[in-house]
């Protein structure tokens, strides 16, 4: 009996792996690299998905045709409209390889961000794709601008979002779940990036604009778009993505440029950093101490140029030190007086070191928020000066 019964199991494995039930040739199915949001003109929603035309990003079997194919279905919900798509493609569309959701600004701006739920519930759809804005655009606009560079708008974005996070720190890093996790939470806003469309958005959705040295059309990231619960109420510059990263400790590497004379500037390559932010309630005011040390290297000196002096390097140090200071202390008194929303997540802090205390303020938090004494405490440590120690313009000068 042991021996059937082993015989048996066998069996029913050999069966189990014969095959998938639901397989599909690689000719029959076509991968969706981007999927944009607008609002409809007669549904709801206006969905544009661009589907990757595969022939294309091999350099081998290009023929100069379009990279991708980009179509827009309208109507109430995300979940029908997917499934429309069928309208425009022969092949059947694969929603598990997307890297980029595009909502428009218009959409964000009235809190129409319910299909998010269809996203996130969806178990064809992973969760590792990013989240943009497009600012003053359309955000169809966005992924029909076609790029050297993958030729896909979408391929080319991620990537480009990537390499911008980890190498100079203008991307907040937000995915999926990080944005529903940011809206869900009860002492923190969320953020995401916003996008602009540069030049002839025609052109740029034609195979042309590859073609030229100065393309005609081209994605930039533009700003950073703060949200209230759900609704996008705003932007902010750039350059303060830094500060969020820095005080949130998602922070990699960024250079930071600090005036050391009248018109003479130098830039410092800052390579680590770590963030610790301690709360507490001084009588009905919150207090915040923001402790972040970090460190770094020069990479070019205006100023300040015997190196091998440790004179030298302590100036280095406090400059760095002040300059960084005074961005975060800027960047979170703006959000303090103009905005009234906290997207740092002092709150979720605050929750977590006195939660009975919280509790007691949590239903009005941002006014709170606004109210706060905030204390930066940024220690910079200067590890080294590049390759060389002493400037060639001390030869030139003297």
């Amino acid at each position: 009996m042991k021996l059937y019964g082993k015989l048996l199991i066998s069996i029913m494995i050999v069966f189990l792996l014969s095959g998938c039930w639901d397989r599909k040739e690689l000719s029959e199915i076509k991968l969706v690299s981007g999927m944009a949001v607008d609002r409809g003109d007669d549904g709801k929603y206006k969905v544009t998905v661009e589907a990757l035309n595969a022939a294309e990003l091999n350099s081998r079997t290009s023929g100069g045709n379009a990279p991708a194919l980009v179509e827009t279905i309208e109507g109430e919900t995300l979940s029908e409209i997917s499934h429309q798509f069928s309208q425009y493609y022969a092949q059947y569309l694969v929603f598990s390889h997307m890297k980029l959701l595009v909502i428009g600004e218009d959409v964000a701006r009235t809190g129409m961000i319910d299909f998010i739920d269809y996203l996130e519930r969806n178990r064809e759809l992973r969760d590792d794709f990013k989240i943009l804005i497009a600012k003053d655009t359309k955000a169809s606009d966005v992924l029909k601008v076609t790029n050297l560079y993958r030729k896909s708008s979408s391929l080319k974005l991620s990537t480009q979002l990537e390499n911008m996070f980890q190498d100079w720190g203008g991307d907040p890093d937000m995915r999926i779940n990080d944005f529903i996790n940011d809206i869900t939470l009860e002492g923190k806003e969320a953020i995401l990036n916003a996008v602009v469309v540069q030049g002839d958005k025609k052109v740029g959705a034609t195979v042309e604009n590859m073609n030229n040295v100065t393309p005609e059309a081209i994605v930039l990231v533009d700003s950073l778009a703060v949200f209230d619960k759900k609704k996008l109420v705003g932007f902010l510059p750039i350059e303060d993505t830094r500060v969020y990263l820095w005080i949130t400790n998602k922070f990699q590497n960024t250079t930071l440029t600090v005036q050391c004379g009248d018109d003479e500037y130098s830039a410092v390559r800052i390579i680590h950093s770590t963030t610790d932010v301690q709360t507490k309630m001084d009588g009905v005011i919150p207090e915040f101490n923001i402790n972040i040390k970090a460190e770094g290297y020069i990479e070019g000196t205006q100023c300040f140029k015997a190196l091998d002096k440790i004179e030298t390097f302590q100036k280095y140090e406090d400059l760095v030190s002040k300059e960084a200071s005074e961005k975060i202390k800027s960047t979170v008194e703006k959000m303090q007086n103009e905005y009234g929303l906290d997207i740092f997540g002092f709150g979720e802090i605050m929750r977590r070191q006195h939660n009975d205390q919280f509790a007691k303020i949590k239903d009005d938090w941002n006014k709170y928020f606004s109210e706060a004494k905030v204390n930066v405490d940024f220690e910079f440590i200067l590890r080294r000066t590049g390759i060389r120690s002493d400037s060639f313009l001390d030869e030139v000068e003297k």
